[in-house]
């Protein structure tokens, strides 16, 4: 992006350039025309005043040019600084952008949620998914959220009492760690039965020095291939 706004910047001044000198030479060339009549009546005329003449003709013509280029030129150097300034305001805004986004954690999801035992004493089935910083900032606490419904949920489910929290810590950079999920049997029996539908709800919140950010995702349990296939995502 940056090397766009700087070949659109030269772009502007060589097109600029351009039309002056093309003005230039045609004003150019009119005048030497209107000389060339000038001379060629001037011919009828005494030599003696011709003599005295063309010298003032001259200066006049020249001074003409002088204003006119120096009227140019200060509408050229007006421009230019216009678009300077505002060429540096877009770079403003870009640096700034890419300093937003590419000097902050980025915390997602690096695989998808796997099975990893069943408790038979708290008759739970536990899940395991993996997240990963992807971001060039530490995240100094990560937080993880989850609940299960058996209808699609909303987003707003993780507000409910139900919601498992755990402090997953800081994150460093393309650091990765496990978090937990934990699912009543019953449910799973049924899901695998096709009787009724699981769905999982997972939130991470993660916290940074220039602020706090999420990602939010819902998944579904699919009985054919025994895994879990993402309905929803969307990020904070």
């Amino acid at each position: 992006m940056l090397d766009t706004v700087i070949k659109t910047k030269y772009r502007n001044l060589f097109v600029l350039i351009f039309l002056t000198v093309a003005i230039a030479i045609v004003l150019i060339a009119y005048e030497f025309h209107e000389i060339l009549a000038v001379d060629s009546f001037g011919e009828n005329q005494s030599a003696g005043t011709a003599e005295h003449q063309a010298p003032v003709f001259t200066i006049e013509i020249l001074e003409k040019y002088v204003a006119f280029l120096a009227g140019i030129a200060e509408i050229a150097i007006v421009f230019l600084l216009w678009k300077t300034v505002k060429d540096f305001a877009e770079l403003a805004k870009v640096s700034k952008l890419q300093t937003e986004v590419r000097f902050r954690p980025w915390i997602g999801p690096s695989g998808n949620i796997q099975p990893v035992r069943d408790d038979r004493e708290d008759k739970k089935k536990q899940y395991a998914i993996s997240i990963k910083n992807f971001g060039e900032i530490p995240s100094t606490a990560v937080t993880a959220m989850s609940v299960c419904s058996e209808t699609l949920p909303k987003r707003d489910l993780l507000k409910s009492p139900n919601v498992d929290k755990f402090n997953l810590g800081p994150l460093l950079p393309n650091m990765e760690k496990r978090y937990w999920i934990f699912i009543d049997s019953s449910l799973m029996e049924n899901a695998e039965k096709g009787t009724s539908s699981v769905f999982i709800v997972i939130y991470f919140s993660y916290e940074f020095p220039g602020g706090k950010s999420g990602y939010g995702m819902i998944s579904q349990y699919d009985r054919k291939s025994g895994g879990f296939i993402h309905k929803d995502m969307w990020l904070d």
